[in-house]
């Protein structure tokens, strides 16, 4: 049996305007692992997730979940995933113990497997207060938890999020990415977007950097930071840099760009351990007085501009 969970085959979607939202992408997904899926305005990314819920159809190419073509079957792949790619319009007279018995009805789960589900899945997204509440009167983040909720309630073995953590204050973020950690421990297998990428960085265990309807790059977030174009270094200093001072810096070639804040100097290289040392003995040389000199973290942030650009904005 193959351990990929969902994988994309020259997936190509040219819209009627003209607009080519995906270039013959491929991607693999293997079973049980967490995927972030980030890149600019009009990347592909919806589009792809579109596709891969059969809400749309690629102009060419094909979608695999389980190794079963999306277009070809869709109810079958239908069982095995969980989905959140909109939030979309409810009700608001509705409750939520409303919603998910009509889900699970429609998912042909039996009332005692819905009534008992329905609990488990409101205590996950923790809104178990409000299972019997009109929803008119929920925020923005608690109906995403609603609906996160409802692509958790069939107990799916996929699950496709886009933008899971929208609209959230940062204590719901925390809440979907203890979620996200929770069902990483039951092996499912998750493939998000999000333009947050400190959240990815946190939650996923691999990365897809998507460009114009192609992949850029893909691997898991460690080996991305390492593999990043640029390093930086943290530079504590004794004293305010004086003009002069900062004049010096722009003089060194090693040097690709740098900032400062207060008496701290951060550097930007080309990540070479030479190239560091060398950096530490023209300072030195110049007499700056350092304090400390080390490599500071490489950020999801910093490997998305090397790759992107500065240019490009994640959304």
């Amino acid at each position: 049996m193959s351990d990929i969970a969902i994988q994309t085959e020259n997936l190509t979607k040219k819209y009627q305007n003209g607009v080519l939202a995906l270039n013959a992408l491929n991607i693999k997904i293997k079973k049980g692992d967490c995927v972030g899926y980030l890149g600019p305005n009009g990347a592909g990314k919806t589009t792809t997730i579109k596709i891969l819920t059969n809400l749309i159809r690629p102009t060419s190419g094909h979608a695999y979940i389980n190794g079963i073509d999306v277009n070809k079957n869709p109810k079958e792949i239908l069982r095995n995933i969980g989905s959140l790619v909109e939030v979309p319009g409810v009700d608001e007279y509705l409750t939520p113990n409303e919603i998910l018995t009509y889900f699970g009805k429609v998912h042909r789960m039996s009332k005692k497997a819905i009534d008992l589900r329905i609990k488990e899945v409101l205590k996950i997204v923790r809104i178990s207060d409000w299972e019997h509440k009109k929803i008119g009167s929920f925020s923005t983040g608690m109906l995403r938890r609603l609906v996160i909720a409802q692509a958790l309630l069939h107990d799916p073995e996929i699950l496709i999020l886009d933008e899971p953590v929208l609209g959230l204050d940062p204590n719901g973020m925390k809440d979907v990415r203890d979620i996200i950690k929770q069902l990483q421990s039951e092996n499912k297998t998750i493939f998000l977007s999000s333009h947050l990428l400190h959240e990815v960085s946190e939650t996923c265990t691999k990365v897809i950097l998507l460009d114009k309807g192609k992949v850029v790059a893909y691997d898991t977030v460690d080996r991305l930071r390492n593999m990043s174009a640029t390093q930086k270094i943290d530079v504590e200093l004794l004293k305010l840099l004086t003009k002069e001072q900062i004049i010096e810096i722009e003089s060194i070639s090693l040097i690709k760009d740098f900032d400062i804040i207060n008496k701290h100097l951060k550097i930007v290289f080309d990540g070479k351990r030479d190239t560091s040392s060398q950096i530490l003995s023209k300072l030195i040389s110049l007499g700056f007085e350092i304090v400390s000199y080390h490599p500071a973290s490489v950020t999801l942030e910093d490997v998305y501009i090397s790759v992107m650009g500065e240019e490009t904005g994640v959304k």
